[in-house]
């Protein structure tokens, strides 16, 4: 199930034929729904207008979500076969149907699948009724029943549907059970903009253009550095910020603008001719804006404002990726600069209508910032929600032997020291070289530990210690640390700083000194509050980790300070001291809200563009109380599947996340040595961060969140149904889907998740990176130590393909016909979850039968004259050549195939000859001793596994 941004599907139908051109013009028609595929006769077209054209159903459906509660919906729409046409669809074969969403995600269901759905209207068999699906647009829950409060028959009642009911995420797709446990309701689909039937339709490429870096092969202008920028739309009016990158953009033709505009350039007004995306397009696609949008604020990629109007202007405005047919480059001594272009000062400029007497040179462009027009811009927590006493009377403690009492502020107190308030801008970066610039309001250190009776003169190397309320560990600091504020700067990211760690910043001075470390309450005109699940958390701002932060300036160009934020801020210890927080907050039993993994229902990488991940070294553990060092393959973990879940994590924003358990990796998986009752583990990103897992309670038991739900400490590898990729430029990111492929997660703990986690050290020991060498199979088979296959194999099996039985293999057994069939249809990932058995000799019960009629029906397999398939015989090695050599594109002549096949003194049968050859020429089967192909002879399992890792390897 591939998940990445499908817009570009239905962006190119559309311009194709609503214009022959290469540009669609900003305000065309928007397509609401578009039908298509080599399963229908006629691409459908539905624009916002063409809905009335439709007419509207009612229907009940009974729904089971992810969490197990039971529902009755009722819905009001538009019959999906109704929308695609009784005589539209073609009825030759079952149509693998795609439903691809407004945010990307893509599911699949076949014709038959969607056909034979049903509602059961008391969750008895007894009322079972076929249910057709439909586009809803209106839908009101009837009935809801926690899955430990059911009992049957349900009862409920009916009412009708008013514009109340109107459902936010129309087009939404909704379709019945194929069974009374069936959680249908977690794979409805919101905002369905296309659904393909069968096949894509082969139109001729309009994403061409001389502008885009992605029309170039490799350097200078298709390289990750700049394709992977990204153009980010954040602010407190929208609901969750989104970083769109530049391939995403340049693959998304519907907003597209190419015009000229007048620009001064050294001195001198010209005209120059750029294309790029409509930026209302860009809000009105790709996030949420709230009803209280106000005015939108540019920044270029140094955070630095260029320019604020109403949102209600956002039309007027282009994000351009290229100028003058050529792509935007970041410097003009980058190779890919072309003086008389003008292409410097990318990769995204805003540019938008100039009066040719006042037109200045347009900046480069990073962020739209949207505010809310009736913000109070207020930082004190004096209005509701944030009036809240668990924030007004939240204390920071101060005490240890160097202050000699213990002091508690409540944050009421803190904002009632109006002579002692500063606001300021400060200017931070993190460990990924992102940089933004936030307005703090709060309390100098210094002057509150003053303030709590701390003697000015106290020796400067005194330490001082924060504790957060999430455990979170921060490196000690001193008296003079925190007393000098010449110490630390604001810093304008540099124009010549591509943002990827290279930069010489030692040489840069800061703009200015003498910025204090600050106890914040409040940010960008919002207070703090603690988790995104509390009142008043605001998604597109993020203040959460409050409700005191403390925040400090730049000690140096380079200084990631936003990664050292102390967020939850709890207690200060001045000298030598202990923590007073004895409470095991988080610890305790709860409600589990997890969802079980499949294989078959995994967010894994096993797909698409992603499966590059699976075979890579990702994931280190040792120390010194592990049994023994283990070090895993990306797809290793995610065959765990008996210690994955799925649920939905708060921290960064509220999202759902799949991942393996910690605990099980160290416990069951690796194993912990005799005696080692509390182990300590540290999680490292790299050899130079790391974070220590202080709660062994949450470790085993997991986190019990602010709700009172349980949440397990995981690793995960998938957000929201995208499997995670490493950085923003990666193929595969998709949506806010990056620092994997592996990140823990910590509910309500955001500072305490660590990207790219590579590393469990378990007792004392170093960080030790993942290295292929260190790999182990999950299981060894007794029986290919000194057999020639034994690297394949075991290859094979780390790819979760070759299998056995009582820890052996048996390489030089036959294969059957069942088995080498039942292997490449789980190597090609084809569904069997529809398929009918036809042959008299294979029982629907059998193991292999739906694998067998997949195969069939792809025409990979034959059955034989008396409609038998005989899968306990062996399999032929020109059978096999005959399979995979279909599977190869291209076809050879009568010559070549003769040619190809003459090096051997044998014959292969003339219906295997071209396939054979194919396979032969492709290396992927090659012949026996004695000069000969062997192709009556039975294939071994052996050889079966090493023909198909090499067409995996092509």
């Amino acid at each position: 199930m591939l998940k990445n941004k499908s817009i570009l599907s239905l962006i190119l139908v559309i311009c194709m034929i609503v214009s022959q051109a290469l540009i669609l013009p900003a305000n065309a028609s928007e397509v609401d729904l578009l039908i298509t595929g080599t399963g229908i006769n006629e691409e459908v077209i539905i624009t916002e207008a063409d809905w009335s054209k439709y007419s509207m159903v009612e229907k009940i459906f009974s729904t089971n979500n992810s969490l197990g509660f039971h529902k009755i919906v009722k819905a009001k729409g538009y019959d999906l076969f109704e929308l695609i046409g009784t005589d539209n669809l073609k009825n030759d074969y079952d149509y693998e149907v795609k439903f691809t969403c407004a945010d990307g995600f893509e599911f699949t269901k076949t014709i038959s699948e969607l056909k034979n759905t049903y509602s059961y209207n008391d969750f008895t068999e007894k009322t079972k009724s076929n249910v057709s699906p439909m586009i809803a647009k209106y839908n009101a829950v009837l009935a809801d029943y926690p899955k430990d409060v059911f009992a049957l028959p349900i009862t409920w009642s009916d009412r009708e549907l008013t514009e109340k009911d109107l459902d936010r995420d129309f087009p939404k797709l909704v379709f019945g059970q194929n069974g009374i446990d069936d959680m249908n309701m977690s794979k409805w689909g919101k905002e369905v903009i296309k659904i393909t039937i069968g096949e894509e339709l082969k139109k001729e490429s309009i994403n061409k253009s001389p502008y885009k870096h992605l029309s170039y092969e490799g350097e200078p202008y298709n390289v990750d550095a700049i394709t992977g920028a990204t153009f980010t739309i954040e602010g407190p009016a929208v609901e969750g910020y989104r970083a769109i990158s530049l391939r995403q953009i340049e693959e998304d033709l519907n907003g597209q603008v190419t015009k000229i505009y007048h620009e001064k350039v050294a001195g001198k007004t010209i005209e120059n001719s750029y294309e790029g995306i409509n930026v209302k397009y860009l809000i009105d696609n790709y996030v949420k804006v709230r009803n209280n949008a106000g005015n939108i604020t540019f920044k270029d990629k140094s955070r630095q404002k260029i320019l604020t109007v109403p949102i209600a202007e956002a039309e007027k405005y282009v994000v351009a990726y290229g100028v003058n047919e050529v792509p935007l480059v970041y410097l003009d001594t980058e190779e890919g600069y072309i003086k008389e272009k003008h292409n410097d000062n990318g990769c995204f400029k805003l540019v938008f209508e100039q009066d040719k007497k006042s037109a200045k040179e347009f900046s480069n462009v990073a962020y739209v910032y949207i505010e809310e027009k009736d913000a109070k811009n207020i930082y004190e927590h004096t209005y509701a929600p944030y009036n809240d006493v668990k924030y007004t009377d939240y204390e920071l403690i101060i005490h240890g032997d160097g202050l000699g009492k213990e002091v508690r502020y409540k944050v009421s107190d803190i904002e009632a020291m109006k002579t002692l308030h500063v606001t300021d801008e400060y200017s931070l970066s993190n460990s990924e070289y992102f940089w933004y610039y936030n307005t703090f309001k709060g309390v100098p250190l210094w002057d509150l530990l003053l303030k709590a009776g701390l003697n000015a003169n106290i020796d400067e190397n005194t330490s001082v210690r924060f504790i957060a309320a999430d455990n979170y560990n921060f490196a000690p600091m001193t008296i003079k640390e925190i007393k000098d504020s010449s110490l630390y700067g604001y810093y304008e990211k540099s124009a010549l700083d591509k943002g990827d760690g290279t930069f010489p910043g030692e040489y840069v001075d800061p703009l200015r000194t003498g910025m204090p470390v600050l106890v914040a309450y409040g940010f960008n005109g919002y207070p703090y509050v603690t988790r995104p699940a509390d009142d008043g958390f605001n998604p597109g701002l993020g203040n959460d980790g409050g409700p005191l932060r403390i925040i400090f300036g730049k000690t140096n160009y380079n200084d990631t300070n936003g990664s050292n934020q102390v967020q939850f801020a709890k207690e200060i210890i001045i000298g030598e001291g202990n923590s007073l927080m004895t409470d095991e907050k988080g610890s305790g039993n709860g409600e589990s809200t997890q969802i079980e993994v499949t294989k078959d229902s995994s967010w894994s990488h096993d797909q698409s563009v992603y499966k590059d991940y699976l075979d890579r070294p990702v994931l280190r553990v040792t120390g010194s109380q592990v049994k023994e060092p283990m070090t895993f393959t990306l797809r290793q973990i995610e065959n765990l599947t008996e210690y994955a879940v799925r649920d939905i994590y708060t921290g960064d924003g509220i999202r759902e996340f799949e991942g393996v358990v910690l605990w099980d990796i160290i416990s069951n998986v690796v194993g912990l040595k005799d005696g080692v009752d509390a182990p300590s583990v540290r999680v490292f990103s790299g050899p130079n961060y790391n974070q220590i897992l202080r709660s062994n309670d949450q470790l085993m038991n997991g986190v019990l969140n602010s709700q009172g739900k349980i949440k397990d400490i995981i690793l995960a590898y998938a957000v929201e149904g995208y499997p995670l990729v490493a950085n923003e430029g990666d193929v595969g990111y998709a949506n806010n889907n990056a620092y994997g492929p592996i990140r823990l997660i910590i509910e309500e703990s955001k500072s305490m998740w660590v990207k790219w986690t590579d590393c469990i050290v378990v007792g004392t020991g170093d960080y030790e990176a993942p290295e292929l060498k260190d790999v182990k199979s999950a299981s060894v088979f007794n029986d290919i130590e000194n057999h020639w296959a034994k690297n394949e194999i075991i290859s094979m099996q780390q790819k979760g393909y070759a299998k056995g039985s009582n820890n052996m293999f048996r390489p030089d057994d036959n294969i059957t016909r069942a088995e080498f069939i039942s292997l490449i249809v789980r190597i090609l990932d084809l569904d069997t979850t529809s398929a009918k058995t036809a042959f008299n000799d294979v029982k629907a019960e059998d193991w292999f039968a739906n694998d067998v009629d997949k195969a069939v029906e792809n025409k990979l397999v034959n059955g034989y004259e008396n409609n038998t398939f005989r899968p306990e015989a062996p399999i032929t090695r020109q059978e096999i050549g005959t399979i995979i050599g279909s599977l190869l594109e291209g076809n050879l002549t009568a010559a070549e195939t003769s040619q190809i096949l003459s090096s051997y003194d044998d014959d292969v049968a003339d219906w295997a000859k071209e396939p054979v050859a194919k396979a032969v020429n492709s290396k992927i089967i090659q012949g026996l001793p004695d000069n000969i192909f062997g192709g009556g002879q039975n294939a071994t399992r052996a050889q079966a596994i090493v023909m198909l890792l090499r067409y995996l390897d092509k």
